[in-house]
């Protein structure tokens, strides 16, 4: 079947391939984009009207979302609620990828978790943890604009490493206990080692931030004897699973019942011919642009 893209938003799992450092790099045309809403064109199948707004998630294919139209098989796909602005369901592909990594986590009410990292994910992550009932949701960003964003989505606290000292705030909110859950949304070795300090023993750090710099395909240190030492338990996790479309499905139903707000989060939507621009300002995050969310639109 063939959809017309509308809009495809940038992602940090795209930063890999613009630094060059991803293995698929260099990617086929159209690639990386993978978060996006479009229009059925045509669909053989039936299965879909013409017309029809759909979800599509670009890593099910052989190269991604960042052209004008697509051809792809009806399975891939997500139906999208009319009654619903296209920037608002958009964000279900991200908030998907976010709800994955709690499906592994038997305890998040009551707990203490940090949140390194105040891009859109952090901002979705934020968001989730207050829906799931966590106790304190501290974010930590070098940016106080991301900090102020971080607020509306749910963190209770914010901390700046600029000018705080993250571990010694951390103790004094946890009561000394330090974080029961640390989320690293960010990719780098320094924010996985705060992560590792940040962490009480036999706490849990998600690792979800992409390494989009360093050495071939990402590389990043871990202090693995410290994390061990400690019993930290470490999720990896990046995409919505097996079956993306589960979570993608939960997301959109929190999105449009009102349980999540993304409304604050989409700060740019750019036409596609200025592509460049946009991939600068999600890249460079320059402190005029108060950038969160970047759209592309057709």
């Amino acid at each position: 079947m063939r959809i017309r893209l509308q809009q495809v938003a940038l992602c940090g799992s795209d930063m890999p391939d613009y630094h060059g450092v991803a293995p698929e790099y260099p990617l086929l045309p159209g690639g990386s984009g993978h978060e996006g809403i479009g229009i059925v064109e045509a669909c053989p199948s039936g299965t879909y009207e013409v017309g029809e707004t759909v979800l599509l998630w670009g890593f099910d294919r052989d190269n991604g979302l960042f052209q004008e139209s697509v051809l792809t098989h009806d399975a891939g796909l997500l139906r999208m609620p009319a009654e619903e602005p296209v920037e608002k369901v958009l964000m279900s592909q991200l908030l998907g990828t976010v709800i994955r990594p709690f499906r592994k986590i038997s305890q998040i009410i009551n707990q203490h978790v940090v949140v390194i990292g105040q891009g859109p994910t952090g901002q979705l992550f934020d968001s989730t943890l207050r829906n799931l009932g966590a106790r304190s949701i501290v974010a930590v960003d070098p940016l106080d604009y991301r900090l102020e964003v971080g607020r509306r989505s749910g963190a209770t606290h914010t901390l700046n490493p600029d000018r705080d000292d993250i571990v010694e705030a951390v103790r004094e909110i946890t009561g000394g206990d330090m974080a029961d859950i640390v989320v690293e949304a960010v990719g780098d070795a320094d924010t996985y080692r705060l992560a590792a300090d940040l962490t009480r023993r036999n706490g849990t750090v998600i690792g979800f931030g992409v390494p989009d710099k360093g050495g071939h395909e990402g590389e990043v240190q871990l202090p693995l004897l410290h994390m061990q030492r400690r019993e930290i338990r470490l999720i990896m996790t990046v995409n919505a699973g097996d079956n993306p479309y589960d979570d993608y499905a939960t997301a959109l139903d929190w999105i449009c019942q009102g349980r999540i707000d993304v409304s604050h989060l989409i700060t740019h939507i750019l036409p596609f011919d200025q592509i460049q621009a946009a991939f600068d300002l999600f890249a460079d995050r320059p402190v005029g642009e108060r950038a969160v969310k970047v759209v592309l639109q057709y």
